[in-house]
């Protein structure tokens, strides 16, 4: 995997040095337990030098799934206030990952921010459904919201039970480049999607649309259900178009980087609520970035 990791990130050129005042605004959930959504993509962005604006969109005693009924802190006030803070003191947000967000009012006010914001980069990881149903205490009000943001997205990251919630394509064997090619069109114009999750001939990866022509990225399925899976792809791809890997090959990148820690999770033998084991992957990271030979 070191290989492949670092042949992909550099090949074509060094990445892309990002100054320490221009931050990328990560706004997700953060859960006291469970090794997903900010507790993942933290760590995955600032080992590759990235600088953070972090934005919690809300506080989980647990995670949702898998330990009952969390604890729930709603962010909106703190959103808002952070918001005004940021603009009183001129920092600089040039960039953006959006993923899980519950209440929808702090929804609608990230949207007003990123429609006004003139980012280079906004990577929109519409975090509402999987397994063919909507997350606990997530509804059609947040399916609204999800389109809603995307319409300011550059890239988007829905498995496959989300694309289908967001096109409308609910069938089983949906035609995949129909499919990839309905969710571009909730993008802003040009925006470009991958869905994640996608069984092709027993492997799981990525689809998205190049030129019109669906393109697969599928490597050996790991079994089982992995609680933050999506929350560590969407972290890896935003992390390398933020540095200017190209696409195709940010997408090959994370992929394999993502099944590579499903695989490090599942050999730690433990409950799988608790989310993805990273103690491999981010010494990785770091090797990948410091290495310009």
């Amino acid at each position: 995997y070191t290989t492949l990791f670092r042949s992909l990130t550099f090949q074509g050129g060094e990445l892309m040095r990002i100054k320490f005042d221009e931050k990328m605004l990560v706004a997700q959930d953060l859960s006291a337990i469970g090794n997903l959504s900010l507790a993942v993509a933290i760590p995955i962005l600032q080992v590759q030098k990235i600088p953070l604006a972090i934005l919690p969109t809300s506080l989980l005693s647990t995670q949702s799934e898998g330990f009952g009924i969390p604890a729930v802190s709603d962010c909106y006030s703190f959103v808002k206030e952070t918001f005004a803070h940021w603009q009183a003191q001129n920092v600089k947000i040039t960039a953006a990952l959006v993923g899980y967000i519950d209440n929808l009012a702090t929804g609608e006010a990230l949207y007003q921010y990123l429609k006004q914001a003139e980012l280079d980069l906004v990577v929109i990881d519409p975090v509402f459904a999987d397994e063919g149903k909507f997350y606990p205490n997530l509804d059609e009000r947040h399916l609204a919201l999800q389109k809603k943001l995307l319409q300011v997205a550059d890239f988007a990251t829905p498995n496959l039970t989300e694309a289908k919630f967001l096109t409308g394509q609910m069938q089983n064997d949906p035609d995949l480049a129909k499919l990839a090619h309905e969710v571009e069109r909730l993008l802003r114009p040009g925006g470009r999607a991958v869905i994640t999750g996608v069984e092709l001939d027993g492997q799981k990866g990525c689809i998205w649309l190049e030129d019109g022509q669906l393109k697969t990225c599928v490597l050996p399925k790991v079994t089982g259900h992995f609680y933050g899976s999506g929350d560590v792809f969407a972290a890896l791809l935003a992390s390398f178009l933020r540095q200017k890997v190209p696409f195709e090959q940010a997408i090959k990148q994370a992929t394999g980087l993502t099944q590579q820690a499903l695989i490090q999770t599942a050999d730690q033998n433990v409950d799988r609520s608790y989310g993805i084991y990273l103690g491999e992957l981010l010494p990785q990271l770091a090797k990948g970035i410091s290495h310009e030979d």
